[in-house]
């Protein structure tokens, strides 16, 4: 007689698969359960056989994508998250179908700020005898229209050429394609220029975009209310031990007092007495907290660089062999901020030593007089003097012109063939410099940029001159670099001398060319008029250009 057992049994399915195994409730006789229960027993082994995880799959990941390019593609690729594994190795199989499934979805987020937001991508994953080939052929579909666009910029700020020249440039207009990021840009370049130009109460009262599938349209708005601008009140200079004279601090201050607030104008400020080599830290505090009646009231606190800075060098150049340069710069002297330089400089062709004692005059950044002394020796293949040079300079800015205006008188011995004369001038001269851009000399390896020299100096046997001379020259340097560093470096000078009695003519006020900072590929000095004996004497005239590709070497 059979009974009848409930049961719950486990099917096991296709062993070529993981397995899987469903319960389900029958009725069974007693052959059925014993039947069913040597299925039990035996299904561990299948269990476990299928249970062993499949390998991963080999070869690489190539990823292609088209249908795009330029920055929509270049965004793409930083979306998409499979190509982290472009021209990798394989993850597992799972990882690999996960991120091909997610693929389309985020080709299409990262094409909705070029205003594509209907995009279709058609994907295929395939194996390929080197590994996996994952496919996205994309189609961008119609491009979301600016329909409606409010930009707006109200209070005092209404009228400010820097927000009405912001609104003048956007490229956001109605009828163009949508540009996400262009509304971004504006909108923090709106928040910029308020914090820039004093603006402190601004606020976005509206700022969003609304855009409408149906009609692939779009509607801007971006209000700013910039509320009324903050002014720059007196500037107060407090040092951490008395330096330099509250006279002399104010004349590198342009604010005036109650003048519109500008940040540019506060970091001129901080940068031009960084620059003036008196103090080694510089801050300005102009909080608008503690305005009082939109008066920002600016504090700037200066401490002091130690009084001198020392010199030390060491290197070498094709032109001059080894050399070592030592100096001394005193950075005070007073309170009025009188400074000055020394140096001395010995090579295997050349030694000299040169002072300067600086006064700052009526803008301390770029005027200054100067008293100036120096000896020379210098006994190359080309030049032998020795020369004693003492005199008075006045250095002042123009507009875009550095001119310097000196009077130096020179006592040089000088040798020639035959004869070794002394000659003494008085030597009143003009020094025009012009750089572009202004900072350019500053710049330590410069990738763009020109300078301009104007020069004329001269002498005359009735005042302390042994002859008369004249001698103007014109000089520039134009540089072009490169995204690789390299440079181009461009060379041009063109002078002559006007001059009684040559042989009278100092070798140092003669012209030669020829080395590292005139036209390379030539000794130093050599290029110059020669004497009977095919010595090398200098010249009256000077014609010199030249051009040199400059490329770093790693």
């Amino acid at each position: 007689m059979s009974q009848a057992i409930n049961v719950l049994t486990l099917r096991y399915l296709n062993p070529r698969r993981a397995a899987v195994f469903l319960p389900e409730i029958h009725t069974w006789t007693w052959r059925g359960f014993c039947l069913a229960t040597l299925l039990v027993l035996l299904s561990p082994l299948g269990f476990a056989e299928e249970s062993v995880k499949k390998p991963a799959p080999t070869g690489r990941v190539t990823v292609e994508i088209s249908g795009i390019k330029g920055e929509q593609l270049m965004n793409v690729q930083g979306y998409l998250e499979i190509r982290q594994f472009n021209g990798k190795a394989a993850p597992s199989m799972a990882r690999l179908r996960y991120l091909h499934r997610a693929a389309p979805e985020q080709i299409q987020r990262a094409l909705q700020p070029f205003a594509y937001y209907k995009a279709q991508v058609k994907s295929e994953l395939t194996q390929t005898p080197s590994g996996w080939l994952a496919r996205y052929d994309i189609t961008r579909g119609p491009a979301i229209k600016i329909r409606k666009l409010d930009l707006r910029v109200t209070g005092g700020g209404e009228q400010d050429p820097e927000f009405q020249k912001a609104l003048a440039e956007t490229p956001l207009k109605v009828g163009k394609r949508l540009d996400q990021s262009a509304y971004e840009k504006l909108k923090k370049r709106f928040q910029a220029l308020a914090s820039e130009r004093g603006y402190f109460d601004a606020k976005l009262e509206q700022h969003e975009v609304r855009i409408h599938l149906p009609s692939d349209s779009a509607t801007i708005a971006l209000h700013l209310e910039t509320g009324e601008r903050y002014k720059l009140g007196e500037v107060h200079f407090n040092e951490d031990k008395p330096w330099i004279s509250p006279a002399l601090l104010q004349r590198y201050n342009e604010i005036k007092p109650e003048q519109p607030y500008e940040a540019a104008d506060l970091q001129q400020l901080q940068g031009d007495l960084s620059n003036s080599d008196y103090y080694k830290q510089v801050e300005i505090n102009a909080d608008p907290k503690a305005a009082r009646d939109r008066v920002i009231p600016v504090e700037v606190k200066l401490s002091p660089r130690n009084p001198r800075k020392y010199i030390i060098g060491v290197g070498y150049g094709t032109d001059t062999g080894a050399r070592v340069k030592a100096g001394i710069s005193g950075r005070r002297i007073n309170n009025r901020g009188h400074h000055y330089t020394t140096e001395l400089l010995v090579s295997q062709i050349k030694y000299g030593i040169a002072g300067e004692y600086i006064i700052p005059a009526g803008d301390p950044r770029t005027d200054a007089y100067g008293l100036r002394a120096s000896y020379e020796d210098e006994h190359s293949d080309s030049r032998n003097y020795q020369a004693y040079n003492i005199g008075g300079y006045f250095k002042y800015r123009d507009d875009l012109w550095i001119k310097t205006y000196a009077l130096d008188y020179r006592v040089e011995r000088f040798e020639l063939t035959d004869e070794s004369p002394t000659s003494t001038l008085l030597i009143p001269s003009v020094d025009w410099t012009r750089t572009f851009p202004a900072e350019l000399e500053k710049r330590v390896h410069p990738k763009k940029g020109a300078w301009l020299q104007l020069r004329l100096r001269g002498g005359h046997d009735a005042f302390l001159s042994d002859t008369t001379f004249l001698q103007p020259l014109a000089s520039a340097k134009w540089i072009r670099g490169f995204d690789n560093h390299s440079r181009i470096i461009g060379r041009l000078a063109i002078g002559t001398t006007y001059v009684d009695d040559f042989s009278q003519l100092p070798t140092s006020l003669r012209y030669f060319t020829g080395g590292d900072r005139t036209v390379r590929g030539y000794e130093y000095a050599v290029i110059a008029p020669r004497d009977n004996q095919n010595e090398v004497v200098g010249g009256k005239n000077l014609n010199e250009a030249s051009v040199e590709y400059e490329y770093p070497i790693k």
